[in-house]
C-alpha cells in the first residue's frame, strides 16, 4: 500500500520528508512519476489535473492538502471514494489576522499615507468612518475571523447558507439576509466555499447593493468574483457609468485569490489603483499540522474506519 501525492506546481521536499518520518514503512509516490499505480490506496491532492486520479484502481480515500476541496470536487472523473480536508486552527488564525490587517489598512488610510510619503507630503487625515464588517461564509474560517474582528472593536454581521449562532455577531441566512449583510457592510469579506451556488456570487448585482464607500475583501476563491463586474464597480467607463446610473459602486478591493494563479501580467487588476493584490498568502497550509491529520486519516482508512473531517460531496464542503 502506498500514498500518492498529487500536488502539481509546488515544492514537496518538506512534505515528503515529514511523511517519511511518520510512516517510514510505507511507500510514497509522487504524480506523475508513479511506479506502482495498483499499490496506491490513499491520495493527497491539491489542484490536481482532472482525470489523473482514475489510474489508481485500488484508491480508497482522498485528502485535500488544504481547507478547500473545490478543485477536487470539480473533477468530472473523480473516483467515488471518501474525501477529507485539512482543519488547521493556525490557518483560521492567519486568515483572521489577514482580514483584520486589510480592514485596518483601509480604515487608517495607509495607502494614502504611502503615496504622500513618496511625494514628501505631510498631511494628517483621520481614520475612515464605518465599523461594520460583513462576512459571507461562517464556517471555521469565517467564525474565527468574526471573533477576531469583534475583539478589535468592529461590528460584525455574517451570512451563511444555514443560519449560524455566534455570540455578538448578527447572523443571517437566505436571500433577504444576504442582501442585508451586503448593503450594510463597510467591509464585505468573502469566506464562502466555492460551489455551483457561490461561483460568480460577487457580481454587478451585488456591487450595486453595496455602499459607495464599501470595501471588498476576497480571501476565498477567485471564481467567486466576476472580474469584469468588479473593475466596472470600482472605476466604470463612461458607457458603464451611463448604464449603471452611477460613477462608482464600491471604493476599494483587497484580493488574495484569483481565477488564474499566478495572475496574468496583462490582467487589468494589476493596473487598478483601487485594488490591492496579494499572491494567495492569507492562509497557507501548515505542513506539520497537515501531516499529522493526513497520517491519522491514512491509518483510519487502513483499518476501514471513517476518516476525520470528511466533506459532503453534495454540498461540496
Amino acid at each position: 500500500m502506498s500514498i500518492l501525492i498529487n500536488i502539481p506546481g509546488r515544492p514537496l521536499d518538506k512534505l515528503i520528508t515529514r511523511l517519511k518520518q511518520d510512516i517510514p514503512e510505507h511507500e510514497i509516490e509522487v504524480w506523475p512519476n508513479v511506479n506502482n499505480p495498483d499499490a496506491v490506496e490513499f491520495a493527497l491532492v491539491w489542484k490536481h489535473q482532472h482525470g489523473s486520479l482514475n489510474a489508481y484502481k485500488n484508491l480508497k480515500a482522498i485528502s485535500s492538502f488544504g481547507a478547500g476541496v473545490d478543485s477536487i470536487i470539480s473533477d468530472p472523473d473523480l473516483p467515488n471514494v471518501p474525501i477529507a480536508r485539512i482543519v488547521d486552527p493556525d490557518l483560521a488564525i492567519n486568515m483572521a489576522q489577514y482580514v483584520l490587517t486589510m480592514v485596518q489598512h483601509h480604515k487608517l488610510r495607509l495607502n494614502q499615507f504611502n503615496q504622500q510619503q513618496k511625494e514628501c507630503i505631510w498631511k494628517p487625515k483621520s481614520a475612515r468612518k464605518g465599523n461594520n464588517v460583513g462576512i459571507l461564509g461562517l464556517g471555521q474560517l469565517g467564525a474565527k475571523t468574526a471573533k477576531v474582528l469583534l475583539s478589535a472593536g468592529f461590528d460584525v454581521s455574517g451570512w451563511s447558507r444555514s443560519l449560524k449562532k455566534i455570540n455578538n455577531v448578527n447572523c443571517y441566512a437566505g436571500d433577504n439576509g444576504f442582501n442585508t449583510v451586503v448593503s450594510e457592510a463597510d467591509y464585505l469579506v468573502c469566506l464562502l466555499p466555492l460551489t455551483d451556488k457561490t461561483e460568480n456570487i460577487l457580481n454587478a448585482a451585488v456591487f450595486s447593493k453595496m455602499k459607495s464607500t464599501a470595501v471588498l475583501i476576497n480571501v476565498a476563491r477567485g471564481e467567486h468574483v466576476v472580474d469584469e463586474d468588479l473593475i466596472a464597480a470600482l472605476a466604470p467607463t463612461k458607457e458603464q457609468a451611463h448604464h449603471l446610473q452611477t460613477q462608482q459602486q464600491i471604493d476599494f478591493a483587497y484580493l488574495d485569490v484569483f481565477r488564474q494563479e499566478p495572475l496574468p501580467e496583462q490582467h487589468p487588476f494589476w493596473q487598478s489603483d483601487k485594488i490591492q493584490i496579494t499572491p494567495h498568502i492569507s492562509a497557507v497550509t501548515n505542513v506539520e499540522t497537515a501531516v499529522s491529520q493526513i497520517v491519522e486519516n491514512y491509518f483510519l482508512q487502513k483499518k476501514g474506519l471513517e476518516l476525520k473531517n470528511l466533506i459532503d460531496r453534495r454540498s461540496a464542503y
